[in-house]
C-alpha cells in the first residue's frame, strides 16, 4: 500500500488528485474482514471460522467500482478510451453507479445503463443521483439481451462499453486487489471462499489468486433459485450469458432463494454487519456448503495445518437501496 502525502496526517487525500487518489484501492488499509458470530456460523463446534469480507466499505460502497476502475484503466491504457463521451453498460445498478462516478476521473462526461425493470426503486434512484442515462429492459428469450444491447451501444463512435461480462480486467481486480487481501489477512490459513455468482469475476479471479498460491482453498458459488430474484445474481439460466469459465473455477455451485437472502441480510445488519441482500444469498450459500460436508463428513477435507476450516464470503454493497424490497419479500413475522 502506498500512501499518499502531504501537509496533513494519514489517511488524508490532499490536492488536485485527492479524489483519484482516495478512490484508488492502492492508497488505502485493506478492507475489513470480520469474523461472525456463532448465530452465523452452523458448524463453530466442528472448528469452522466464518468471516465476512466488507466490500461495501470501499468509497462507493460497492464491489463492482473495483473491476469498474481496473477495466478503464486497461482501457485507458490501451488507447480505448481516446475520443470516447460516452459509457455504456448492462447492469444491476452497482457497475453503472461506479462507472458514472468513475468517468468524471477519465473526463467521460456522460454514463448510460441497460437495467432490469424490477430495479429496487432505491437503486434507481441511486443511479439518479450519479447521472446515470437509465433504460430499463424486460429481458426477452427471443430478442437481445441488455448485454448485447449495451455490446452494440459500444461499436458506435464516441461510446465505450466496459463489456463487464466477459472483460478480463473483471476477473484480474479481484486477482490483483480483493483474494491478495484475504490471503494475507488470514496469513495463507483460508480453505474456503465464497461469493455469489453474477458477472463471475469475483469468483474466477479469487480461484485463480487462490488456486496458485494454495490449492486446496474450496471455492463456493452461490446462484439464484429459478424464477427468484435477488440483486446483482444469476441463475443459471442468466449465467449462460456469461464468458468466463465459472464452471471450472468453482468447486461447488449452490442454489439460494430470494427469501432467505433478504432474511439473512436483515439478520447481519441487526449484527453489526451492515450488508444488503446479495450478502446474505452468498451467506446462506456457504452455510449450506460447510452444512453439507459436515453431514457427509468431509469437514475434515477442509482444514488448514492448524485443524480449522477458515472460510471467507463477499458481502457485496448495503442494503439501502433496496429497502422497500424487505417488506415486499418478508413477512411481518420475519421483523
Amino acid at each position: 500500500m502506498t500512501s499518499p502525502t502531504g501537509k496533513f496526517g494519514l489517511n488524508v487525500f490532499e490536492g488536485s488528485t485527492a479524489i483519484r487518489d482516495f478512490l484508488n484501492p492502492d492508497n488505502s488499509p485493506p478492507i475489513p474482514l470480520v469474523e461472525l458470530p456463532a448465530e452465523f456460523n452452523p458448524c463453530r463446534a466442528e472448528g469452522v471460522r466464518i468471516f465476512a469480507k466488507l466490500m461495501y466499505l470501499l468509497p462507493l460502497l460497492n464491489i463492482k467500482s473495483l473491476p469498474m476502475l481496473n477495466m478503464l484503466l486497461d482501457a485507458k491504457a490501451s488507447g480505448k478510451l481516446d475520443g470516447v463521451h460516452t459509457l455504456v453498460e448492462s447492469s444491476s445498478g452497482n457497475a453503472a453507479f461506479s462507472l458514472a462516478v468513475l468517468a468524471t476521473l477519465f473526463d467521460i462526461p456522460r454514463t448510460m445503463a441497460i437495467l432490469p425493470w424490477d430495479i429496487a426503486p432505491g437503486k434507481l434512484e441511486l443511479l439518479r443521483v450519479a447521472g446515470v442515462e437509465s433504460t430499463l429492459k424486460r429481458e426477452d428469450p427471443l430478442g437481445p439481451s441488455g448485454i448485447a444491447d449495451a455490446r452494440a451501444m459500444g461499436e458506435q463512435s464516441g461510446i465505450f462499453n466496459a463489456g463487464q461480462y466477459g472483460n478480463e480486467g473483471n476477473p484480474a481486480a479481484c486477482e490483483k486487489w480483493i483474494a491478495p487481501q484475504i490471503w494475507e489477512q488470514t496469513k495463507g490459513k483460508i480453505t474456503v471462499f465464497a461469493a455469489g455468482l453474477g458477472t463471475t469475476g469475483t469468483l474466477v479471479g479469487a480461484s485463480r489468486y487462490f488456486r496458485r498460491n494454495k490449492r486446496n482453498v474450496s471455492i463456493v458459488g452461490g446462484i439464484c433459485r429459478p424464477r427468484e430474484a435477488v440483486p446483482g445474481v444469476r441463475s443459471l439460466a442468466r449465467l449462460r450469458e456469461i464468458e468466463f469459465d465459472w464452471k471450472g473455477a468453482a468447486d461447488a455451485i449452490i442454489e439460494v432463494g430470494t427469501v432467505e437472502s433478504y432474511k439473512r441480510s436483515m439478520q447481519l445488519c441487526r449484527a453489526g454487519i451492515v450488508a444488503g441482500p446479495s450478502s446474505g444469498f452468498t451467506l446462506v450459500a456457504l452455510q449450506r456448503f460447510l452444512e453439507e460436508k459436515k453431514r457427509d463428513s468431509t469437514l475434515d477435507k477442509l482444514r488448514n495445518a492448524d485443524g480449522e476450516v477458515v472460510a471467507a464470503f463477499i458481502c457485496s454493497d448495503t442494503p439501502f437501496a433496496y429497502l422497500d424490497k424487505y417488506s415486499t419479500h418478508l413477512d411481518a413475522a420475519d421483523f
